[in-house]
């Protein structure tokens, strides 16, 4: 796993990577907030832990199917409409430009640096949610 890592992790890989995990983590405790509050009193998903594990077994599922993507088996990636957002005139220039290195955005890595980056966010996830669902179990 190691030396899978090293050839498919690259440096201008990270910043795609934080908003991934950060993203899908704030969406996933946000939906067990919301299931927590609308689930009966008495039904299994009430306690967090099983929510947890829940989320846990959920991304464990996204990153097999990120890990046959990256084999190649044609699984396409949901992707949300996102509309273009105009910067103020004040906000002309980019600290990019004060900077050697250009930032790069998950939607301009190649498709199997998206692959690998999908990969890791959802493997780091599930290590998260099992790490929680286990602490709070006990």
């Amino acid at each position: 796993m190691l030396k899978w890592f090293r050839e498919h992790f690259h440096r201008e890989m990270t910043r795609a990577l934080v908003y991934k995990v950060f993203t899908r983590g704030i969406l996933a405790l946000f939906a067990a907030q919301l299931i927590h509050y609308f689930v009966p009193g008495n039904g299994p998903l009430k306690s967090f832990s099983n929510l947890s594990l829940l989320f846990a077994l959920l991304f464990a599922l996204f990153a097999v199917l990120a890990w046959l993507r990256m084999d190649g088996l044609r699984i396409p990636q949901v992707k949300l409409p996102r509309m273009k957002k105009k910067n103020p005139p004040f906000l002309n220039g980019d600290i990019a430009d004060h900077v050697d290195d250009d930032i790069i955005l998950f939607d301009d890595l190649e498709e199997e640096d998206q692959n690998a980056c999908v990969f890791l966010a959802d493997i780091i996830l599930a290590a998260g949610c099992l790490a929680l669902a286990g602490i709070l179990s006990l």
